[in-house]
């Protein structure tokens, strides 16, 4: 029970924070509906909530849905396959689990009904069902594991591996679960009693290696974009001041940037741009600024009194320059960022009246 909570938690948690992807491109958002397939399954088979709905076929059409989105990915990281093909094939599947099921009168998931007298269509259900998620499983283990080699070293390449030793672990389980049947069907005793236990704790092991793997190489991202979302806040205030001087050097609206939010990508791309529009707006103000030192203080002074002379009408005749930073980005980043700290004071500039861009 820890473990399917533990899961349940993992696989929604996933679904959640890989929602940003599904602006990106079609391999993400294959990818995160087999996440979300893959959780809805685990949901419904959840023990508390599939005694209500008490539709044992459920889960395992969803899972069959997140293997094919899981083959969609694959597809498409590797250029091969046709998806009217792959579309055709998890229809048949589908059409044929429902077929056996209602031919068989349902189908029995607990293991003390596993063990009672099965027909061929029970049989032929599990086989149908485990062949298609052990051979998407298999191949999808395959392909992480080979491209891991050609990852970064660190979390990147950890979590493909990670992550192709959940879905190989899955896959054992598809393959012993559909033999096992089978061998029951043609008359082996199989002590489903024991079995299904070990083999369900091996899925959901499985399964939570695999979400793992997945996020692994998320979390330098996540990281990055709460560092690239930190920097815009602390560079608001001389933001701010350069956008009331300036309102021309604004390369987007505020509602533009709103919709921007969707993406992680996007974040880094709002601080580039918000570098950009405070580098225009102080070359604007150029004409202003007295000569200064070259610390971050004495620059942020600078600012504050070339606004001021600014708003007077009175530029100088021999105006100074401002700070030379560089060449890379983070070290603009991090330089502007201590100058807006020092223009952040109250006394000097007001409250901002609206939120981070």
């Amino acid at each position: 029970m820890i473990l399917d909570v533990a899961l349940l938690a993992l696989l929604w948690g996933a679904t959640v924070v890989r929602i940003p992807t599904l602006w990106r491109d079609q391999r993400q958002r294959a990818l995160w509906a087999a996440v979300c397939a893959i959780a809805l399954a685990k949901t419904v088979s959840f023990a508390p909530i599939a005694a209500q709905l008490d539709v044992p076929i459920v889960p395992h059409l969803l899972g069959v849905t997140s293997a094919y989105f899981l083959l969609r990915f694959i597809a498409l990281v590797t250029h091969t396959g046709v998806r009217a093909r792959q579309l055709a094939l998890l229809v048949a599947v589908l059409v044929a689990l429902c077929v056996l099921d209602l031919v068989a009168h349902g189908i029995d998931t607990e293991a003390e009904l596993l063990a009672t007298e099965q027909g061929w269509a029970v049989a032929a259900y599990w086989v149908v069902l485990e062949a298609y998620l052990g051979t998407v499983l298999v191949t999808t283990s395959m392909l992480f594991w080979r491209i891991s080699g050609g990852a970064p070293a660190g979390l990147p390449r950890a979590g493909l591996r990670v992550t192709s030793i959940g879905t190989a672990l899955v896959a054992c389980y598809a393959a012993v679960k559909g033999s096992l049947v089978l061998a029951h069907t043609l008359g082996t005793d199989v002590a489903f009693s024991t079995v299904e236990p070990i083999g369900r704790t091996a899925q959901t092991s499985g399964l939570i290696l695999t979400i793992a793997g997945l996020l692994a190489p998320a979390t330098r991202r996540a990281r990055a974009a709460y560092e690239a979302y930190r920097s815009l806040l602390v560079l608001r205030p001389l933001w701010k001041a350069m956008r009331d001087a300036f309102p021309e050097v604004i390369l987007f609206t505020p509602r533009r940037a709103v919709i921007e939010l969707a993406g992680v990508d996007d974040v880094h791309l709002r601080l580039y741009r918000r570098v950009i529009e405070i580098r225009d707006g102080m070359l604007a103000l150029r004409p202003y600024a007295a000569p200064h030192g070259s610390s971050p203080a004495e620059e942020a002074t600078a600012i504050v009194d070339a606004l001021r002379r600014r708003a007077s009408g009175a530029p100088l005749t021999e105006p100074g320059s401002w700070a030379p930073v560089g060449p890379a980005m983070a070290d603009e980043v991090a330089w502007l960022s201590r100058v807006s700290r020092g223009l952040a004071a109250p006394s000097r500039t007001p409250t901002p009246s609206e939120s981070a861009r």
